[in-house]
């Protein structure tokens, strides 16, 4: 009985260019027991990023227009391309012009369906990676919805009153800092017995509210 694969595509390779048509590099995303993994290929050589689900602090997603104007590009050739097919005299050629000129209007109502695209982060405490493979806003959801329950089982949940609560006391805080902000603090050079007795420059200025 053959093993089970230790990882799981979660998504295709695509470019890490955004308008690249053809690239080397590309990008994939997959699930493993206990982190997720990011290899860039180049075709010769493939470089991998393993990102633990304890270490990762957000993914960030965020809604573009570019499936729009993928879209209105791919429009406006077919119906260019539908023109000049309507206006050629070779029914030969008609029939060759709006052929292409259906093609990309396939084309385009398959960008369509696929809804919009996105760009999406993954952010850590030491750094924040983009991941070109989540392009589409349903991919998007579908990684989240399969990584949140993994991550919360890894790090742990807040009860809501919990967060609440910390909320409560961030707020109170931020309302607390402007009164504290009017006084600036004046720092108190040391006392010279405390560097004659021994201590040195390593003894700290004290600061004085």
């Amino acid at each position: 009985m053959a093993d089970e694969p230790r990882y799981k595509r979660l998504t295709r390779a695509r470019s890490r260019s955004r308008f690249a048509v053809v690239s080397a590099g590309n990008s994939s995303l997959w699930l493993g027991p206990d982190h997720l993994l990011c290899i860039d290929s180049t075709g010769f050589t493939e470089h991998y990023k393993r990102f633990s689900f304890r270490d990762i602090q957000a993914l960030i997603v965020r809604k573009t227009d570019g499936y729009k104007y993928w879209s209105l590009a791919l429009g406006m050739v077919g119906v260019f391309l539908a023109i000049i097919g309507a206006f050629t005299g070779d029914r030969v050629g008609s029939l060759v012009l709006f052929s292409i000129a259906a093609f990309f209007s396939l084309c385009m109502l398959l960008n369509l369906a696929l809804g919009p695209t996105t760009v999406c982060y993954l952010q850590t405490a030491v750094q924040i990676e983009l991941l070109p493979s989540i392009h589409r806003l349903r991919k998007a959801r579908k990684v989240i919805n399969i990584l949140r329950p993994l991550i919360a089982s890894a790090q742990g949940e807040l009860a809501p009153e919990e967060i609440a609560a910390r909320f409560s006391g961030t707020t109170a805080q931020t309302a607390q800092e402007p009164a504290v902000a009017d006084a600036p603090p004046v720092i108190s050079p040391v006392a010279p017995t405390a560097r004659d007795s021994g201590e040195g420059t390593n003894v700290p200025p004290r600061i004085v509210s």
